[in-house]
């Protein structure tokens, strides 16, 4: 059974949204993760997702989400807006937005201040794991204090890493070549 001490010690609650089938389970880990006072993220997944549970996910997020990550076809799922409205309407809701918008970067929204993250350059072979491998890197920059444009750029870098190669994981020399990228921060 859980329970709030299962979520004590961390800082950031990452929700893949491909998990929201069971609303119930979900509510409940939401209530508690809150409850002991960590910060909740969400990504959209897939548009299919979000039209599959729109309601749901407005909910979801104006109840419990403080950080929401949308590509340009889930942000327009949620929002039925191309992806700076669509910024505009999910910051309106939480506290942190971020819309993707693939080879033209991000961007990040947070009360009235929008960040465009800029992308780097990346010859793409296959998205599988690029829109996790962004939310990873943006998540570690914000867990240890970076701004938004540094945070954005981590995640740019692992998203724009991973689509270099086919499947989602990349060598340990790229990771190495990531981390050097990193600690320059």
């Amino acid at each position: 059974m859980l329970s709030k001490s299962n979520f004590e010690g961390y800082d950031i609650l990452h929700v893949e949204g491909y998990l929201v089938q069971n609303h119930e389970l979900l509510e409940t880990i939401l209530k508690l993760a809150k409850a002991a006072g960590l910060r909740v993220s969400l990504d959209l997944a897939s548009y299919n997702v979000v039209e599959d549970n729109l309601d749901f996910l407005h909910d979801m997020v104006r109840n419990y989400v403080d950080i929401v990550f949308a590509n340009e076809e889930e942000a327009k799922a949620f929002t039925g807006k191309e992806p700076e409205e669509a910024l505009n309407d999910i910051a309106a809701i939480t506290d942190i937005a971020i819309v993707k918008v693939g080879s033209k970067g991000s961007m990040v929204k947070q009360g009235e201040t929008t960040t465009f993250v800029s992308p780097i350059k990346a010859r793409s072979v296959d998205t599988t794991g690029a829109g996790d491998l962004y939310a990873s890197g943006f998540l570690y920059g914000l867990a240890n204090g970076l701004d938004f444009e540094k945070a954005g750029y981590i995640g740019s870098l692992l998203s724009g890493t991973v689509i270099e190669v086919v499947g989602a994981k990349f060598g340990e020399d790229k990771w190495q070549e990531i981390l050097k990228k990193v600690k320059t921060l």
